[in-house]
């Protein structure tokens, strides 16, 4: 990494592992961290990191780790893709939701909402600018990142009684990287005997066997002109989620959307979970982005 990050990040991490190594955080001087912002479950917290100057409200990214959707953690080296944003006046937090192994879905969306709920609830405490979220997330979490985005305002895609009722889960940008989209088409893509299926632990069933479901699994099935711009990044050498699948979903957005505020950023060469999305030139689009949208 560069050594101007506000972070370092332990060696040994191979890309496509859902367990990345913890990251070190001890040079960002302001952070919450291990905010409860729901009661059902231990998983249900999250870290706060806020600019070293300022007393905000800063414009915040919310970011919720990958791992197949039975993996990673919100201080694993993920987080690190957006990190650096608190360098440019944005806070950044981490989300923990619930796993596969603890919970189906869509418990992990409704975690998600909830904490955005919980945010934009306590955005005065925390000096976090309410008006100005956006979500973001790799692989799985740029799943729940767009999924959440879809479904806003829609109450059979949020559990209100996990807290905060009366305050929005609705985001002004979204941001996924190397995301997973259409469950059943990734079932059918991904084979690896090493591995386990991550739709049939995130789903209870085989993809096939359970098509009723799938079909609220889907964000395509969800989207309106109102979906928030988007900027989308993937690797063409993906071998765990097919590059196909944020294709997709950028071509239907930018039918929906009329061509507007819709961004894809493809690398040649990338793999999944590829350390060059987190170098200063995809940094920067990430940045760059934000700006726009989030701004004043």
């Amino acid at each position: 990494m560069e050594q101007n990050n506000v972070f370092t990040i332990p060696g040994g991490w191979a890309a496509e592992t859902v367990e990345p190594p913890l990251i070190d955080v001890t040079g960002i001087s302001r952070r919450f961290m291990d905010i409860p912002y729901a009661s059902q479950s231990p998983s249900q917290k999250l870290d706060i990191y806020l600019p070293e100057e300022g007393e905000g409200p800063f414009p915040t990214m919310i970011f919720i780790h990958g791992g197949g959707f039975f993996g990673g953690k919100k201080g694993d080296a993920q987080v690190g893709t957006i990190l650096n944003a608190i360098r440019y006046g944005f806070a950044v937090v981490s989300v923990e939701y619930r796993l596969a192994g603890e919970a189906k879905y869509p418990a992990g969306l409704f975690d998600l909402k909830a904490a955005i709920r919980f945010l934009r609830a306590n955005a005065a405490k925390y000096m976090l600018d309410g008006d100005r979220f956006a979500v973001g997330g790799t692989s799985a979490g740029g799943y729940y990142a767009v999924m959440a985005a879809a479904t806003q305002d829609d109450p059979a895609f949020e559990d209100l009684s996990m807290g905060c009722a009366s305050y929005s889960s609705r985001v002004q940008a979204v941001i996924s990287w190397f995301g997973t989209f259409d469950l059943v088409l990734q079932s059918k893509s991904f084979n690896n005997p090493d591995m386990p299926s991550f739709e049939a632990l995130l789903c209870g069933a085989a993809p096939d066997a359970i098509p009723g479901l799938m079909y609220f699994t889907n964000p395509m099935n969800f989207l309106t002109p109102a979906f928030p711009p988007i900027l989308l990044f993937h690797g063409d050498d993906d071998h765990i989620v097919p590059v196909e699948e944020s294709r997709m979903l950028c071509r239907r957005l930018t039918e929906i959307k009329g061509g507007r505020d819709v961004q894809y950023v493809e690398r040649e060469g990338f793999m999944h979970g590829d350390f060059g999305f987190m170098k200063p030139d995809m940094e920067a689009v990430a940045v760059e982005f934000l700006k726009k949208y989030l701004s004043a």
